[in-house]
């Protein structure tokens, strides 16, 4: 009985021992997928750093082996020969970064010419994998240094061991990230390596040498420009071949009828089912990593909140009320922000007016605000402390059925608004981040209705505090509790207050 046991147990997790088995350590490691583009720094005041950067940017986005993110990157530009030395700095900024590997680029003009360095960094161990020099370049048009800099980049990024990654696998279909504009023809056979063993070298951890092995090979059936869709037909063992598998170095190696993998047709026969359907569709997609979000959010949350609005001997209190809010933010740049937001609620009350009709008023708040952000990060990841200055145009807008006798009136508020907010990532890779705002009006006019109590001095506070928690990479939750005052001092002994204490939640899209 132990023996039949023993033997289960083996065999159960004989497909899990052999998928591990090719997963190595370093080939993990040299896995890349996305691609992050540090700040270019020149000695020129920015005359080449900038337009380099969006040009290497836009060749980035345009290599479809990999996947272009953006580097929100705070604080002093670092060079790669800095990064090469000074590893706390290096596992600094990979902590900020979520791609696999980041390209660092210094430009310098001196007597004898433009003297280029760019590295390839990757995150999970911070350290250099390869680099590439342009010396002493006499042209010093920009123009002309974008092409140099297309080869730095393109030699940098052909440095990596292996040609293209097993996007997807189906049974024994597999779909690949390279394709007819890497010379990819179709019944051709790749080899899909692991690679067991990296080289690097003593001092600088650039990539010298590595050592790999077969697990296997497949036929490639159909192609198109940026990729393939094969049947794999050699494995070393079952599920040996798995999602980020490596392609070898392309030998443009085209099989003919008469070769020995000859078993496999190399008619679109090889591709259909029983019904004569295509197993991969007519139009056949693989998935491809989503982008990271570059642009803003948006996004919506439904809360509850209690009022109380008093007015000279006048209260009227509500302990629970809806409401809905809407807003979203622009990302013009790593620094400047738009932000802009809508709410809207209902509220009931009793009359305060002793015996007045009707003897329960509608409230209805309406508050509208556009502002402006500038961002202060306080450290290089991503989840660092971060500090935004706010400042922009808000309203807010109280509507008060009238009563009889007359009682509470409706209020509008105008004003510039200005404020600070601030956010903190939890911990490194955690999903949670808490964060907090404060605001107040300068100036603000207030408006009554239907009749006025004269002149008033007002004075508004809006203070909040929230958790977002990452559920996606283009979704996020966000839970918040406000707390809103609206004070308004009459000429004589008038005055009016309002108190709002609010809790909300909802979901934001960011794009």
């Amino acid at each position: 009985m132990r023996i039949l046991l023993f033997c289960i147990i083996v065999l159960g997790l004989a497909p899990a021992i052999a998928q591990a088995a090719y997963k190595s350590e370093i080939d993990e490691l040299l896995t890349v997928r996305s691609v992050a583009i540090l700040p270019v720094m020149d000695n020129l005041q920015g005359i080449y750093s900038r337009p380099i950067e969006t040009h290497l940017v836009e060749n980035l986005e345009n290599n479809h082996r990999f996947e272009y993110v953006q580097a929100n990157f705070s604080g002093p530009i670092l060079t790669p020969e800095e990064l090469e030395e000074n590893i706390d700095r290096a596992q600094e900024v990979s902590r900020g970064l979520n791609a696999d590997a980041y390209i660092s680029t210094r430009i310098t003009r001196g007597p004898r010419g433009i003297n280029a360095r760019m590295g390839l960094f990757l995150t999970r161990d911070s350290k250099l994998l390869a680099a590439e020099d342009l010396q002493d370049y006499k042209r010093q048009d920009v123009k002309s240094l974008k092409k140099e800099m297309d080869v730095l980049m393109s030699k940098l990024l052909g440095s990596l061991p292996y040609s293209g990654v097993i996007m997807s696998r189906n049974g024994t279909r597999v779909t690949v990230n390279i394709g007819r504009s890497d010379g990819i023809t179709k019944d051709q056979v790749i080899t899909v390596i692991q690679i067991i063993k990296a080289k690097r070298h003593p001092k600088f951890n650039f990539l010298v040498s590595t050592e790999k092995e077969i697990i296997g090979k497949v036929k490639l059936l159909k192609i198109e420009e940026t990729l393939s869709f094969g049947r794999i037909v050699t494995e070393r063992d079952s599920g040996a071949i798995t999602v980020n598998a490596k392609v070898g170095r392309l030998e443009s190696v085209v099989y003919g009828n008469n070769q020995s993998l000859s078993d496999v047709n190399s008619t679109d026969e090889a591709l259909r089912g029983k019904e004569g359907k295509m197993n991969f569709g007519d139009n056949p997609k693989s998935w491809v990593p989503m982008r990271n979000p570059t642009f803003g959010m948006v996004g919506a949350r439904l809360g509850l909140g209690t009022y109380s609005h008093k007015q000279n001997n006048l209260t009227a209190d509500a302990p629970f009320y809806p409401f809905i809010v809407i807003d979203g933010e622009i990302w013009l740049t790593p620094t400047w922000t738009m932000h802009a937001e809508i709410r809207q609620g209902i509220i009931t009350t009793d009359n305060p007016q002793s015996g007045g009709s009707p003897s329960d008023l509608s409230h209805r708040v309406s508050s509208y605000e556009f502002l402006m952000g500038y961002n202060l990060r306080l450290g290089a990841a991503h989840n660092s402390p971060k500090v935004e200055l706010l400042g922009g145009f808000s309203t807010y807008d109280l509507y008060v059925d009238t009563s009889t006798p007359a009682g509470l009136t409706s209020k509008t508020y105008n004003g510039a608004k200005f404020g600070v907010a601030g956010q903190y990532g939890i911990a490194p890779g955690s999903p949670y981040s808490i964060g907090a705002n404060l605001h107040f009006f300068f100036d603000a006019d207030m408006t009554e209705d239907p009749k006025t109590n004269g002149s008033s001095d007002n004075d508004i506070t809006q203070f909040g505090l929230f958790l977002d928690k990452q559920i996606r990479l283009n979704l996020k939750i966000r839970y918040k509790l406000d707390f809103e005052m609206y004070n308004s001092d009459f000429a004589g002994s008038a005055s009016s207050s309002q108190k709002h204490t609010t809790a909300s939640g909802g979901i934001y899209y960011l794009f």
